[in-house]
């Protein structure tokens, strides 16, 4: 089962919708962050050990890899922390594009530190680098798309002055940039315990509890309290719809990369810009399709390209 290239990529491409979608509900929401980040987590752990009972080997408490899957969390809420800031202060579909550059980073740790793509096939690198490299382009290309007077979020306030809104655009910027980093940076431990033969439902489910822990840190050292208040049944579900959301694609994706290299499921997840940025379009309104269709055109064309050439390199790299 581990060398079945089409069914990594195909499950890759289906974990995108709802690593697009987990997003939304924090355009819904009026959480400060940590509080919303806390609740969200409240259905990531015990969705995740569910699916762990049902899809793997329970919680393996035993397995000497749980410590690296645990540790994926505090990452990956340092991430999410970052990426809901950055909505925040620049709404879901600029901060998106440059989010979805976390691909990049895992593809990187994935030909540099596991080998999964040598020099010694040169094609199969190049392929791999080059449908990366393009799929970047595209989310570039749709970052541009804008339509300011639309947008609700922080930096496109014009009740504030110039300057504010600049500092604020500068903020929403670095937030997204270090959304990337983080939950590329994640993805090191993830595909060290795959390749130590830990079930890809068992590590989402201790990722899921380290997401609580840390969230539950985070708010702490902020607010010196370890759990919000309640805030109502309307922004409850809202956290629970995310949360469970997030935990859907991180399962789908963990899966996809037992199946092809990371540096190949990564950037095919990369596909959660294209629906970010539709529902950016057609729900919140943040886009304005008539003035920037060149530019959905043209990230259409190169995500196209890129996918090829990552479909035709998957089966060469090593697992």
């Amino acid at each position: 089962m581990k060398d079945a290239p089409l069914l990594g990529f195909t499950v890759a491409a289906i974990a995108a919708i709802p690593f697009a979608a987990y997003i939304f509900p924090r355009k819904l929401s009026r959480l400060p962050v940590l509080e919303y980040q806390c609740w969200l987590s409240l259905a990531v752990a015990p969705i995740g050990v569910l699916f762990a009972y049902l899809f793997g080997g329970g919680l393996d408490i035993s397995h000497p890899m749980v410590g690296f899957a645990f540790i994926c969390g505090p990452i990956w809420t340092l991430g999410s922390i970052c990426y809901s800031k950055a909505v925040d202060h620049i709404g879901v579909a600029r901060s998106t594009p440059v989010k979805n550059l976390a691909p990049m980073f895992a593809a990187i740790y994935g030909i540099a530190i596991f080998g999964e793509y040598t020099i010694n096939d040169p094609i199969s690198l190049a392929m791999t680098i080059g449908g990366v490299g393009f799929m970047i382009s595209a989310a570039s290309v749709l970052g541009k798309a804008g339509a300011n007077e639309n947008e609700k979020a922080l930096a496109y306030d014009h009740r504030l002055s110039d300057m504010q809104r600049k500092a604020l655009m500068t903020k929403g910027w670095i937030y997204s940039a270090l959304t990337a980093f983080f939950y590329g940076l994640y993805a090191i431990p993830v595909k060290h315990a795959l390749r130590n033969d830990m079930e890809a439902a068992t590590l989402c489910a201790w990722l899921g509890i380290g997401v609580l822990a840390s969230s539950s840190f985070a708010l702490f050292i902020v607010k010196k309290r370890i759990w919000p208040t309640w805030p109502g049944m309307r922004e409850f579900r809202l956290g629970q719809i995310a949360g469970g959301i997030w935990i859907t694609a991180q399962t789908l994706g963990t899966v996809a990369m037992q199946y092809v290299p990371m540096a190949i499921s990564w950037p095919v997840t990369n596909l959660s810009t294209l629906i970010a940025i539709a529902w950016g379009v057609w729900v919140f309104h943040e886009v304005r399709i008539e003035r920037h269709l060149r530019e959905v055109v043209v990230a259409i064309f190169l995500y196209s390209i890129g996918l090829v050439l990552l479909a035709l390199a998957a089966p060469k790299g090593q697992v």
